[in-house]
Formats: C-alpha cells, sequence, structure tokens
C-alpha cells in the first residue's frame, strides 16, 4: 500500500479529491492494525476537508487505509499516518 504522504503524484490526488469532492464520491477509511485494515470501515462517506483533524480528534491518529471511489472507478488508494491528539 502506498503511502499517500510519500508519494507526490498521490498527495496532490488527495488533497484535490477532499477539497473538490463530488456527491458521488465515496470516501473509506479503515484503520491499519499489524499491517491489515480492520473492517468495517470507521468513516464512509463523501470526502471533506476536515478529515485529517477527525482522524486525529475523534479516532486517536495513527496508520489508515484511505479508498476514494466515484461509482465503479477507484480515484485512490493508500496509506495515511496520523499523529495523535
Amino acid at each position: 500500500m502506498r503511502d499517500i504522504f510519500n508519494d507526490d503524484e498521490l498527495m496532490g490526488t488527495f488533497f484535490y479529491l477532499i477539497e473538490n469532492a463530488e456527491e458521488q464520491d465515496r470516501c473509506y477509511i479503515y484503520r491499519i492494525k499489524d499491517g491489515k485494515p480492520l473492517r468495517p470501515s470507521i468513516i464512509k462517506g463523501v470526502p471533506y476537508p476536515r478529515l485529517f483533524d477527525d482522524l486525529r480528534d475523534q479516532h486517536g491518529g495513527g496508520d489508515f487505509q484511505v479508498m476514494i471511489r466515484r461509482g465503479e472507478t477507484m480515484l485512490l488508494a493508500g496509506k495515511l499516518c496520523i499523529a495523535p491528539p
């Protein structure tokens, strides 16, 4: 799984998608434990700009798998590492 912050292209795409989400976009966030995403998702819905704040403040930071889809098309998949509050 590619780290979003270590890949300039992926990071640019991620920031664009959370700032310019379309109504049909869906963001799925899974906590990662022992290198594997835990199901079910902890966040599911339209991507939004305060995503980092919510992962830090409501979920205590850590490692997360992020997937953003538009219908059947995967727009982005990667790993986010968020510092704890």
